[in-house]
């Protein structure tokens, strides 16, 4: 293992502590970035990724649905944020052209992709049929 392994390690164990409920399990969005990108969303069976921008109105209309969802959801599903202003290479290799987009993962295979603040009912029926 090189230090850069050693580093993403590293880092992504100090986002998962910061992001642990009292329940033991992730209960609100976590940040990933361009270097932990990979390694995150092969670590959790399924996982939801809100690309997103500080600019954006209809992001933070998205956002507290994806709050709410990541506590419901806890346990079964992670969701996850990552800011495509600050994070250029992730949101190139995905092909994000516009935000908010999410991208659903399983077992660190894209299964799905949801462009626009859609309501709550529209994205939790995308998130049950990959369960």
């Amino acid at each position: 293992m090189d230090e850069l392994d050693k580093i993403r390690k590293r880092k992504l164990k100090e986002l998962e502590e910061k992001y642990l409920g009292k329940k033991g399990v992730i209960d609100k969005p976590i940040q990933v970035t361009d270097q932990t990108f990979e390694d995150t969303i092969r670590k959790y069976p399924v996982i939801v990724v809100d690309f997103w921008a500080q600019w954006c109105p209809p992001c933070h209309m998205v956002a507290p649905v994806i709050e709410e969802l990541a506590k419901d959801y806890s346990g079964k599903v992670v969701f996850s944020k990552l800011n495509v202003g600050e994070n250029r290479i992730t949101a190139a290799k995905y092909g994000i052209m516009a935000v908010p987009t999410l991208l659903i993962f399983k077992n660190g295979k894209l299964m799905d992709q949801v462009t626009g603040a859609l309501p709550r009912q529209h994205l939790e029926q995308r998130i049950k049929n990959i369960l």
